[in-house]
């Protein structure tokens, strides 16, 4: 069992492994950044790169985790086991020690990093960010938040027990909006707030989920005011009733967290292609405001903004008649400081072989 062990730790040492990886990494960074135009920036990333399979029709073929596990088994073996620890070979030692913190760092944040966005629109200012999918259900009881239900739950139906009842009748990822009058409706009950002119109906899925509108259709009984109710992202009012004698109020919604500090967006700026309206690029200009400071920058393609433990991507952006909309994604990493480091032993290595190699030659 030992010897087994041990022989493939040396197979796993061995150089040819990253030849035999470099193709399929290769392969899945064009597949994740050519999709991405169809199916959007976080999809693809979760599709690809932190996932373990991914189909390509039929086939399964490994994903990020499993590709860059290999290459950092391979390297972590190859350095603890195969190094010639010897001063001429200081410089390799330095350049894999740096390869696989940078390995590292990336398992760090595909672990912990956070990923958000924010909506801006011209001339406002917000500290909120959202989950790009986990939404929920909030249920105060006298102004205080009693239960949060997640989204994934409703569409499952599967509901805690509440003080009034709440049945869901339908809910959708991605909701179309219609007419009531245009819907034919199972059950007999009384539509009220907004029911009483909107119904729900799926549609297939956006390509960025920001854009997704999800919602569901409940009929609560129980209360003083029972009938068909239905809410969705960013609808107007919050739903308001009467059970046991006490103030309930339903809010759904995004999963929303508040940033240490806020940003304003001064000016979103596109650029077409000339004679075209399809984007060349854009950017944000925002103001940064935190305590006392204020900081003005600007947020690019390629060219994020790193502030305190976030860093901001200039994601997407929504044209409306009389305004334009900022939508950037939002990373909080705690391993933002590995590419650094590894960067600077990478670097230090490389330049320290160089010199050993050229004092060699002259010698």
């Amino acid at each position: 069992m030992i010897a087994r062990i041990k022989t493939l730790l040396m197979r796993l040492a061995e150089a040819d492994m990253v030849f035999w990886l470099m193709p399929p990494l290769m392969v899945l960074l064009i597949l994740g950044t050519i999709t991405q135009r169809w199916i959007g920036l976080y999809a693809a990333h979760q599709t690809y790169f932190a996932s373990f399979i991914f189909w390509l029709g039929p086939l399964p073929l490994p994903g990020g985790y499993i590709l860059l596990g290999l290459l950092t088994l391979n390297l972590t073996a190859k350095f603890l086991l195969k190094s010639e620890w010897r001063l001429k070979k200081s410089g390799i030692i330095l350049s894999h020690l740096g390869a696989l913190v940078l390995l590292i760092g990336g398992l760090i944040t595909s672990i912990s990093a956070q990923e958000r966005y924010m909506i801006l629109t011209e001339g406002d200012e917000t500290p909120f960010v959202y989950h790009y999918i986990n939404r929920n259900v909030m249920v105060f009881e006298e102004d205080q938040l009693v239960t949060s239900i997640p989204f994934r739950n409703i569409m499952r139906g599967d509901m805690p027990d509440l003080p009034f009842n709440m049945d869901i009748t339908h809910a959708c990822n991605n909701c179309d909006i219609l007419r009531r009058e245009d819907v034919e409706s199972k059950e007999n009950v009384e539509n009220q707030g907004i029911a009483q002119f909107m119904a729900l109906a799926e549609k297939p899925a956006e390509k960025d989920p920001e854009a997704n509108l999800g919602g569901f259709e409940f009929i609560l009984s129980g209360t003083d005011n029972d009938g068909r109710y239905i809410a969705f992202d960013g609808m107007p009012q919050s739903i308001k009733f009467l059970a046991n004698d006490k103030a309930y109020e339903l809010i759904f919604g995004k999963e929303q967290y508040t940033l240490p500090f806020s940003i304003h967006l001064i000016d979103f700026v596109k650029d077409n292609y000339q004679g075209t309206s399809m984007a060349r690029g854009y950017h944000s200009d925002i103001l940064i405001k935190d305590g006392d400071l204020e900081w003005e920058t600007r947020i690019e393609m390629n060219k994020p903004l790193r502030y305190k433990d976030y860093t901001f991507f200039q994601s997407s952006f929504d044209e409306r008649e009389n305004y334009e909309i900022s939508i950037l994604s939002v990373v909080k990493n705690d391993g933002w400081l590995f590419p650094y480091i590894g960067t600077l032993i990478l670097g230090i290595g490389l330049l320290l072989h160089s010199v050993i190699m050229f004092s060699r030659k002259i010698a």
